[in-house]
């Protein structure tokens, strides 16, 4: 009972005390919805050690629940936080037929999930708190930026500079948005903006220097490099937000020809969770052409790329060094296709390196859908990643995902490879309606 009185004052908060014959109606919807309220939630590992890593399962949810907190009742009866979210950006997104409920997506993160050890907890809505705490994340919006504070302190920020051609220091300034990522503990931001070597690496960011489109794909444009009049440009934010669990975020972006003309449109998410010991960044991208586009170019200059900050460049770049599933590298050893053309489709790739007087490590994650042969590139400066070939023709959306995992110290190679296959081989859950755990 305490989950559907929960519901209806949503409900009667959300419509207003005046419409109380919606309200009435809406609540005996509810009613029928959620008899009983709550899911109980199998969770099944496989053979990855899930421990401290976020729990992703989607769920027919009562429209007045839509944004509602969530708890978890672990089988112990002890209680974590959980968190709706819209459905991935990549995900199977149908609406379910009901008209009362809504697909949303229940993220949690469980500090104990080991390979072989299947849980089952109960999920449900939160009773209201007696006193309002703050909230552990949260965006904040400037003029040209989003920032996602984690209690109260930058740990990721979306740079969306409004393009500006006045002149060529302010045209290279505002030519493409990228996202930043901060150490929350320290404020040491560990990416780079523009400026600096190589002023068109920034943060994560995505791009292709050898774009064929147009009539007979006779135009090239450079969406990497942006000279002349090629660039990216911020268009809309769809999806803002936050919670005790996760920060979500979905944005779409113009990619625009050497000429000035629309080439390609993006949609693009990052879903941040923030762990212990690390953060967990999941970026996904859906391009779309209305004719047909050739995206081509060279591991150094395409794809999705990491790029830590310019002090990695001017003193630190010695100390780098990277991780691959076949071992960890000296630093100064480096792999780049095509000088080494069996260096492509790596499941997973990190970068390890000194910002700050502080050691960081950041590892990149191939997602196993992504299409073409992934070739891969890394620098000594911690700029990193990897690009393929792809022809897109309309309708038929190009489709891309990447996991960045961020930590200061050090990583070994068997958890990087622990991260990289919970990301590539998801959990297996198993949901069913159920009585509330907790009266």
């Amino acid at each position: 009972m305490m989950a559907r009185d929960a519901a209806r004052m949503l409900l009667w908060r959300r419509l207003g005390g005046g419409q109380w014959l919606v309200f009435a109606l809406l609540a005996v919807a509810v009613a029928r919805a959620d008899e009983p309220m709550g899911w109980s939630i199998a969770v099944d590992p496989g053979d990855v050690d899930r421990s401290n890593l976020p729990v992703r399962v989607p769920l027919d949810v009562p429209r007045a629940l839509a944004e509602a907190a969530m708890r978890i009742v672990l089988a112990d009866g002890s209680q974590i936080e959980g968190q709706l979210v819209e459905p991935a950006l990549l995900s199977d997104r149908a609406d379910f037929a009901e008209p009362v409920t809504v697909r949303r997506d229940l993220l949690f993160v469980l500090p104990r999930l080991p390979a072989g050890a299947a849980v089952e907890v109960t999920a449900e809505p939160a009773p209201p708190a007696a006193e309002p705490k703050p909230a552990r994340l949260s965006w904040t919006t400037e003029p040209e930026a989003a920032s996602l504070l984690l209690g109260g302190k930058p740990l990721v920020r979306y740079e969306k500079p409004t393009y500006d051609a006045a002149d060529e220091a302010s045209r290279v300034r505002t030519y493409k948005p990228f996202h930043h990522v901060f150490d929350p503990a320290t404020g040491i931001r560990l990416t780079k903006g523009d400026g600096g070597q190589y002023t068109h690496h920034r943060g994560i960011f995505f791009g292709y220097n050898r774009i064929a489109h147009g009539p007979g794909q006779g135009t090239k444009s450079d969406c990497w490099h942006c000279g002349r009049k090629a660039r990216q440009e911020h268009r809309e934010t769809l999806v803002e937000s936050a919670g005790p669990v996760a920060g979500v975020q979905r944005i779409t972006i113009d990619w625009i020809g050497s000429e000035g003309e629309s080439v390609l449109g993006e949609t693009r998410e990052v879903d941040v969770v923030p762990v212990a010991g690390g953060t967990v960044i999941d970026f996904a991208s859906r391009l779309e052409a209305q004719s047909p586009v050739r995206l081509d170019g060279d591991p150094q200059h395409a794809g999705v790329h990491f790029r830590a900050s310019n002090e990695v460049h001017e003193a630190t770049k010695g100390q780098t060094y990277y991780l691959r599933p076949d071992g960890k590298a000296k630093p100064g050893e480096y792999r780049n296709w095509p000088q080494d053309k069996t260096y492509v489709n790596a499941s997973w790739h990190a970068a390890s390196f000194v910002v700050g007087g502080q050691r960081y490590t950041a590892l990149r994650v191939n997602r196993p859908e992504n299409p073409g042969e992934a070739r891969m590139s890394e620098r000594d400066y911690a700029r990193f990643g990897s690009y393929f070939a792809h022809d897109l023709e309309p309708g038929k959306p190009l489709e891309v995902g990447y996991r960045f995992w961020i930590q200061p110290g050090e990583m070994s190679v068997e958890e990087a490879a622990r991260i990289a296959a919970d990301y590539a081989r998801p959990a297996r859950a198993t949901v069913r309606r159920a009585e509330p755990a907790v009266k």
